[in-house]
């Protein structure tokens, strides 16, 4: 596979940008309600921003973002950011199913990081120490891309991956897996071999 071969090998110089096959983040998820859940939520009015603490869960639509802190804001024009921190020894998380281009093909993207910022803007998602990115079809993990720092581009199925910061590992790392039109042709099964056919009756030998 020689797209996804000069893609792995774009990765040694520590920062990466990739584009993954068609798929767009879900169009329907911008016009559902953003709803958020959480043991408690302070709101600053002079800043316009509400903190939210303790399980944090942000539904939008198939957009799932959960932590153990969130700070979340709206613009005049209704658009809502959001910065999510996980709790200690642990990461927070991002979902989102794509919008289909193959028939009976569900994408959906995963993503889990120390912190994770949400603009629905530009649809964008940054994952920042820890960061590790997962593209499913129909369930089955195929790409896998992880970072000190990755940016997801929702809206052109983007991302720039970054390493180094506080990461053990000093390299991204990507695991691409096969697109739909580079797999293999699955070959047919051997056909079974023909039974013989029975005598015809009265055919056989007399008793």
């Amino acid at each position: 596979m020689k797209s996804a071969a000069l893609a792995a090998l774009s990765l040694l110089a520590g920062a990466s940008c990739l584009v993954a096959p068609g798929a767009r983040a879900e169009k329907a998820d911008r016009a559902q309600p953003t709803v958020i859940v959480a043991d408690h939520q302070t709101v600053d009015d002079l800043k316009q921003i509400s903190v939210f603490t303790g399980h944090v869960v942000l539904t939008k639509g198939t957009i799932r973002i959960t932590g153990e802190r969130m700070e979340y804001r709206e613009d005049p024009e209704g658009y809502q950011y959001a910065v999510v921190t996980a709790a200690p020894e642990s990461l927070a998380t991002f979902h989102e199913r794509r919008d289909p281009t193959h028939p009976g093909i569900e994408e959906t993207i995963d993503g889990v990081a120390e912190r994770i910022e949400y603009d629905n803007k530009a649809d964008m998602v940054r994952l920042f120490t820890r960061a590790i990115v997962r593209r499913f079809e129909n369930g089955r993990s195929r790409d896998e891309f992880s970072g000190d720092k990755i940016f997801y581009d929702a809206r052109n199925s983007h991302y720039d991956l970054t390493a180094g910061g506080s990461s053990p590992n000093p390299r991204v790392t990507a695991r691409i897996g096969p697109r739909l039109g580079d797999a293999p042709a699955k070959e047919e099964p051997p056909k079974p071999a023909e039974a013989p056919k029975s005598a015809e009756p009265g055919g056989g030998a007399s008793k």
